[in-house]
């Protein structure tokens, strides 16, 4: 896929009718519930520094594509916060080939915290100017798309019944059941706190509302992802006291409530390291995060790691 900038000047409500349709493209055939086995030992997707992903700088927010052909992170490795992109023929491959996406996603802004969807759509966090009140330029979720011939369509930003004067972070879009749900994380209560939005009839969001179950007073429970099938979720919390944790919940069906959260496994989780922004790939077999682990001797940023898992049948 070939990666092409495109003018400021596309239309926001062409764009976002395209969102509209884009989300009405998700199968109802993914609601099937999965059964798993446990995560594997984490490792770096680039732990010697070859393939162009983990860097001295900071690498982070990794998420796989759809098509399980490339994957989105972000890195200040450029000075600024930016969404990078590595491709790769198949799992078995290492990612290489790294680029950043080009303007008008990537800006003098920071841009972080990427969700690719099916059909070239694309989620994400900016900086740059909003709409929605607050102080300053603070971060909100905008969507965009990869057209075939104009490139990177105008990045239009999320309704203010999602975005806010706070904080917005970390977008997770799933189509369960026939029903359209977004998940975020938002610091509108003073600390970030999972919410929850659903798409109605009329392609507009409902107001977003907090995730009750999955929320810990006093803690930040930030960057949540749900599996294509919306019956799995992780996100990071400081609940367990000191650096994040990759916590896990689940549910039976879209409709109930979801289970009390419990904190990954050693193979995860690091006693010492911050580990954020989890997210699961779309066959639900690889678990990707950012994590302040060392990925060789001496490093003090942070970079990608990968836990892998085997289906049960």
């Amino acid at each position: 896929m070939k990666l092409i900038p495109t003018s400021r000047l596309v239309h926001k409500n062409a764009v976002l009718t395209a969102m509209v349709f884009v989300l009405t493209l998700f199968s109802a055939s993914f609601a099937n519930a999965q059964n798993f086995g446990d995560w594997g030992p984490a490792v770096s997707v680039d732990p010697n520094r070859l393939d162009g992903v983990n860097t001295t700088t900071n690498d982070g927010c990794p998420i796989e594509a759809p098509g399980g052909d490339m994957l989105f992170f972000a890195s200040d490795r450029s000075g600024n916060l930016d969404i990078w992109v590595a491709y790769r023929e198949k799992d078995s491959d290492p990612w290489g080939s790294v680029i950043a996406l080009p303007a008008p996603v990537n800006t003098s802004a920071n841009e972080f915290c990427p969700t690719p969807l099916p059909g070239n759509g694309l989620l994400f966090v900016s900086t740059r100017a909003n709409n929605c009140g607050g102080a300053g330029n603070n971060p909100d979720i905008y969507y965009t798309r990869l057209n075939p011939v104009k490139g990177w369509l105008e990045p239009v930003p999320l309704s203010c019944d999602i975005n806010s004067g706070a904080q917005e972070w970390s977008p997770s879009l799933v189509e369960a059941y026939g029903v359209t749900m977004l998940f975020f994380s938002s610091t509108r209560t003073g600390e970030q706190k999972i919410y929850m939005s659903t798409l109605l009839p009329e392609g507009a969001w409902s107001p977003a509302t907090a995730v009750d179950e999955l929320n810990w007073a006093g803690a930040q429970d930030a960057r949540p992802n749900v599996r294509k099938d919306g019956l799995e979720i992780v996100f990071d919390s400081t609940r367990g006291g000191g650096a994040p944790d990759i916590y896990t919940a689940s549910r039976s069906s879209i409709y109930e409530p979801w289970s009390s959260p419990v904190p990954l496994g050693s193979n995860v989780n690091s006693p010492t390291a911050g580990d954020t922004r989890a997210t699961i790939s779309r066959d639900g077999e690889r678990l990707y995060f950012g994590s302040t682990r060392a990925n060789q001797a001496g490093d003090s940023g942070s970079d990608i790691f990968v836990s892998t898992r085997s289906r049960q049948h």
